[in-house]
């Protein structure tokens, strides 16, 4: 604790530092001033708890100093120290906070009774004070859980506090919208931003913008993890929408869209909700936006493709062994689509689901464990655009190796396929050929004739293929270091990494990536 001590005579500051009982009420330095003006940068930077200040003093006298305490809210214990017996000064002093009032010459046991009051006064308003900042900071925390709890009530119609918007800063009559975030592909981030990182990151961004201007509130749906929920009240929605997406593009690694609702009342919000959850769902995965921000405007109509005779041609595709059913089947797929130059991620969806269970079923029927399950997400790329190519290449991977397994003639085939197969599940791990005797029951020089014959290069070719064509498509994400890359492909030596990929591709990492954008 630090006492200063304020008076033009310096043997009333010497005075007071010998008849006090320092030690007893904790002070641990005692400073000096000879009037309220070089008192004013002490106070600033040493911040004493206790002041003891003379009234009558040149330049700043007391009075001076205590209404400048008072303007500045200084927080500290003053005693006024004066020759004057005067009411007057008395009332004054008290009004502008000083605690105390001491006559010269002072009476030592008037001076420390006076200052074990000050002292013990001053550790109950600090007990408050840290009572009060810890209730704070106790609802800081709470407030946000039951804000989105109340917030996620009301986009899917349940019972909520309609005072927590105008609490919130919404007022009566102005625009409301509801704009749905929707974080895509963050499992490929988990180690870069966990998810927890990812809804923290993002709501204090958004929060920020927004309260700034007094415009909105973001929020978690607690109901759905990929979600953040936005009630916007301000006037330049749109406006808003495409700069706070512009901030979250040059930050965040993974893809995320923006689907925003017509305006509507505070009686609508669960309206505003399901708007914008079809907006997403008629996102036109054909097109590339610079931004990924959409609207109702958006939804165009279109014509349903038939599932079941697609379906049907993948059966007759495995039951003849012929792959090229498939390119077909696609083939008219793209064509259809490209007429309208709209496919709805609904659509596709659907189709993905047919995938699943025409998939799932001759997977069951075959006893498979070696196929890959397809996740759509997984197809969402940096800039939020969905890689159509990609996910036809991969389920018809898919396929082949289905009518592969169903031959009953192709059983040495199938025993190739799943080593290879198993090459592109674990090709960032240390895999060598005596594991794959050891795994597959087969010998060695077996395994790498057969292999050879099979895919034309050997198997550690191979590895170095697959990892190489992971890394082009990791490089297409660019938060992504060219060594955090190598790391994730089994490659623990950067320089080592670079020097294989531009033996390869013919070009450095960075100058592929600049290449594509």
């Amino acid at each position: 604790m630090k006492v200063l001590l304020i008076d033009d005579e310096k043997h009333v500051r010497e005075g007071i530092k010998l008849l006090a009982n320092w030690d007893a009420i904790g002070v641990t330095e005692i400073l000096e001033a000879e009037n309220g003006a070089i008192a004013q940068n002490i106070i600033k930077h040493e911040k004493p708890t206790i002041i003891f200040t003379d009234l009558m003093m040149p330049e700043l006298d007391g009075r001076g100093l205590l209404k400048w305490l008072h303007s500045e809210s200084i927080n500290c214990k003053v005693i006024v120290v004066t020759g004057y017996d005067d009411y007057h000064y008395m009332r004054e002093a008290i009004q502008f906070g000083a605690s105390d009032y001491l006559l010269k010459p002072i009476d030592p046991d008037i001076l420390n009774e006076t200052l074990v009051k000050v002292v013990s006064d001053w550790n109950e308003q600090e007990k408050e004070r840290l009572d009060a900042l810890n209730d704070f900071r106790l609802l800081q925390e709470v407030l946000p859980v039951y804000r989105d709890k109340q917030l996620t009530n009301a986009i899917f119609g349940k019972e909520y506090n309609q005072n927590l918007l105008y609490q919130l800063g919404y007022e009566e009559g102005l625009p409301l919208h509801v704009s749905l975030l929707k974080l895509r592909n963050i499992e490929t981030f988990q180690d870069i931003w966990p998810e927890e990182l990812c809804h923290f990151a993002l709501l204090n961004i958004v929060n920020e913008v927004l309260q700034k201007q007094n415009e909105g509130i973001a929020f978690r749906n607690l109901q759905k993890n990929e979600e953040i929920g936005l009630l916007y009240w301000g006037n330049n929605f749109t406006e808003f929408i495409h700069y706070i997406s512009k901030i979250l593009s040059s930050i965040v690694p993974f893809p995320f869209h923006f689907a925003n609702s017509r305006k509507l009342t505070t009686e609508s919000i669960q309206f505003g909700y399901d708007e914008a959850i079809k907006v997403l769902q008629h996102l036109n995965i054909l097109e590339k936006r610079d931004l990924p921000v959409y609207t109702f405007e958006d939804i165009k109509d279109y014509n349903l493709i038939n599932l079941v005779e697609i379906i049907n041609r993948f059966e007759q595709m495995v039951e003849k062994q012929e792959i090229y059913i498939y390119d077909e089947v696609i083939q008219l797929f793209g064509k259809r689509i490209s007429q309208q130059n709209y496919l709805p991620y609904v659509q596709l969806n659907s189709l993905h689901q047919e995938f699943l269970i025409f998939l799932n079923h001759w997977i069951n029927k075959l006893s498979l464990e070696n196929i890959q399950e397809v996740n759509l997400e997984t197809f969402w790329n940096a800039k939020g655009h969905f890689e159509l190519e990609d996910y036809i290449a991969t389920q018809r991977e898919r396929m082949q190796s289905i009518i592969q397994e169903n031959n009953p003639t192709n059983k040495e085939l199938n025993s190739i396929e799943a080593i290879a197969n198993y090459i592109q599940l674990n090709y960032a791990e240390e895999i060598s050929l005596q594991e794959f005797s050891e795994k597959f029951y087969l010998s060695r020089e077996y395994i790498s004739r057969k292999f050879k014959q099979i895919y034309g290069v050997n198997i550690s070719d191979y590895i170095v293929s697959i990892r190489i064509e992971k890394a082009k498509e990791l490089l297409k994400f660019p938060n992504l270091k060219i060594y955090e890359i190598a790391g994730k492909i089994g490659y623990q030596d950067d320089k080592y990494f670079r020097k294989v990929f531009k033996k390869i591709v013919g070009m450095t990492p960075n100058e592929y990536r600049n290449m594509n954008g």
